[in-house]
């Protein structure tokens, strides 16, 4: 009986000293584990929250930069279609004669109809301009398509002040090498605040 006493107590002793050895070898990878992540990081002089905390304070000026960017660029396409909208518009015509015809005129007032033109004539169409406002206004006439190049305007670019009136020509000089043909465009007069 002694013997089989024995017998179990070197066999519960020769088990719990293996898996305790099992144990202490399992944590002792954990720890090494833990260590070598550690270790890692710290070769490079940072560890995880600081190398948090750079990115976050070098993305943050970036990202408020394009954020700034994107609002100005919103804003700028949004004021020029709201003024493209407000501005007054006029379609401008031409049909070029041989010279020596007869000057055939279209009396419109939504448009600048130059009518028939022979080579080598000019004829002018008028536009008023009023501010009924209580602030100057900036005028600026931009024109564009093929009659473009024909059309001389009487003033542009200026500052319209409250209660003012201004009557603008629209001059088109028909050269004499002017093509027999019909140029067609566009008139934009845009009305602007004056902001100082």
């Amino acid at each position: 009986m002694e013997k089989e006493d024995q017998i179990r107590d070197d066999f519960s002793k020769t088990h719990s000293n293996s898996s305790q050895k099992g144990n202490n070898t399992i944590q002792e990878n954990r720890v090494n584990s833990g260590n070598d992540t550690k270790g890692s990081t710290q070769e490079y002089g940072v560890n995880d929250e600081e190398l948090n905390k750079k990115q976050k304070k070098k993305m943050t000026p970036k990202k408020f930069l394009k954020i700034v960017v994107l609002f100005m660029v919103f804003i700028a396409a949004w004021l020029a279609i709201v003024q493209y909208m407000a501005a007054d518009k006029y379609e401008a015509v031409v049909k070029v004669m041989e010279e020596g015809g007869k000057i055939g005129v279209n009396p419109m007032t939504e448009r600048l109809d130059y009518g028939d033109l022979p080579k080598g004539n000019a004829s002018t169409r008028f536009v008023t301009i009023e501010n009924n406002g209580k602030m100057g206004i900036y005028v600026a006439v931009v024109k564009y398509g093929g009659i473009a190049e024909l059309i001389k305007i009487s003033r542009n670019n200026f500052v319209l002040n409250p209660e003012e009136k201004e009557k603008l020509e629209f001059l088109i000089e028909m050269p004499i090498s002017a093509n027999k043909e019909e140029y067609k465009g566009k008139v934009l007069i845009f009305k602007l605040p004056k902001m100082f």
